[in-house]
């Protein structure tokens, strides 16, 4: 019996777990860039191991925790330094702690110039320096969709002053998440430079949440929850009743 409370105890830990992750999802539904995280559960013990000696006895546990890299709706603004990644591709920013990749194109220039991501990290180039757009109007600025950047003069001649790099990742499950848009890249992690990258210039790439799925499994995942919990206080009522039958005589 303290088995099956400790096995429904591991059952409620997990869902516990999904439902910070959900939250989390939910919270980031109108990021830029954001690319919503799943989990998915496995048995400690299988085959022999659950027959022999947890006696079907199934204790459960988060097996790994991964995000779903699916493009996100695209939606226009107009404003030429949002920018958007049609297909597989991630910007290239700089962070304290060193480069981390990202699909936040709600660019923004910074007091010196330097082109930033809407959470204030350096864009880079092909050549991992920061972009500067010093001394340049908004207005006066093109990007085009190759990720070239321009300044226009007034008879409409493009100045090319630098150029947005796009990487693909050889594997994107070596992405490691550091923050709602930011991603590490494991070891063993490739990066490719995209020569010709898709960008949409005037687009931002929303979050790839869908609010009714998760809403939907937010649910389910409460439903399992409280299905847990009862299960869990009716061993404890079991085990006292058990209790007070081994004090008789």
């Amino acid at each position: 019996m303290v088995s099956g409370k400790y096995s429904a105890l591991a059952g409620a830990i997990s869902r516990e777990q999904r439902l910070a992750n959900i939250s989390t999802n939910l919270a980031n539904v109108s990021t830029v860039g954001y690319k919503k995280s799943r989990m998915s559960f496995e048995s400690l013990l299988r085959g022999e191991q659950q027959t022999k000696v947890a006696k079907g006895i199934n204790f459960s546990r988060v097996r790994e925790n991964f995000t779903e890299f699916t493009e996100g709706p695209i939606r226009g603004t107009g404003n030429p330094l949002d920018i958007a990644i049609h297909g597989e591709g991630f910007f290239k920013v700089q962070s304290p702690d060193g480069t981390l990749f990202t699909r936040r194109g709600d660019f923004q220039t910074a007091q010196d110039g330097t082109l930033l991501t809407g959470n204030g990290m350096p864009v880079l180039d092909e050549g991992n320096s920061p972009i500067l757009l010093s001394g340049t109007e908004t207005s006066k600025i093109s990007v085009n969709s190759i990720g070239e950047v321009a300044t226009l003069s007034i008879d409409g001649t493009r100045n090319i002053i630098g150029k947005i790099a796009v990487y693909t990742i050889n594997d994107t499950k070596l992405l490691k998440r550091e923050s709602d848009t930011l991603f590490s890249l494991k070891e063993n992690g490739q990066e490719t430079l995209l020569q010709e990258p898709n960008l949409a210039v005037g687009n931002l790439e929303t979050s790839n949440v869908n609010m009714t799925e998760e809403m939907a499994l937010m649910m389910e995942s409460t439903r399992t929850f409280e299905t847990y919990q009862k299960v869990i206080k009716a061993y404890s009522q079991l085990g006292q009743k058990q209790d007070e039958l081994g004090t008789i005589g």
